[in-house]
């Protein structure tokens, strides 16, 4: 299992290639021949690193670079309202649909703020999975917002990623809602 540790700000530039990699490498989204960094880092990535950093865990290798991670965003309103501001105007000037993909993110993430008011985005590069590195990756965030008074946590997923599916609900998650070609998560966490 790899080393687990808090995100640093020297970590951003490694957390956006896993980012990126793992989103080639698992690709689920059918047509999509090509990955767009601008778009899938606004959406799945910068929010996190940049405004909520005490909130990001990176899993790393030998040398202590991060091979992968587990992002969040405590507050789902806050999120949405400073991602609308911030974020989104980097990718509105897009085509429709990439505009639709990170708005459809924004709405299934705003159904269960009251109960789940943390939402998250974990990846790991294929060949530092397994092991217990994603459990241990979920565990560590899970204490963390624990220890903040977070009640509960939750995450978006395709329906076609049969495997991830699996590992979430090894981890704790129960279905929320399933949207068709999306299903949405959640962990119900114990506050310390």
């Amino acid at each position: 299992m790899a080393n687990i540790r808090p995100y640093r700000e020297t970590d951003k530039y490694n957390v956006q290639r896993v980012c990126l990699q793992t989103i080639k490498d698992d690709m689920v989204f059918e047509g999509l021949n090509r990955i767009n960094a601008e778009l899938f880092l606004a959406v799945y990535n910068d929010y996190y690193t940049e405004q909520e950093p005490e909130n990001c865990f990176v899993c790393t290798d030998e040398s202590d670079n991060a091979v992968g991670y587990i992002i969040c965003a405590e507050d789902v309103k806050k999120w949405r309202k400073v991602f609308m501001k911030v974020y989104y105007p980097r990718i509105k000037h897009r085509k429709f649909s990439d505009r639709a993909m990170a708005l459809a993110e924004i709405a299934a993430h705003s159904l269960f703020t009251h109960k789940y008011p943390a939402h998250l985005h974990i990846d790991i590069l294929r060949e530092y999975r397994g092991g217990g590195t994603g459990t241990k990756l979920v565990e560590t965030l899970a204490n963390h917002l624990a220890e903040k008074g977070v009640c509960g946590l939750q995450l978006c997923v395709d329906n076609h990623n049969k495997k991830a599916i699996r590992f979430y609900k090894r981890c704790g998650f129960k279905t929320l809602a399933n949207f068709g070609t999306g299903r949405a998560m959640g962990l119900k966490i114990e506050r310390k």
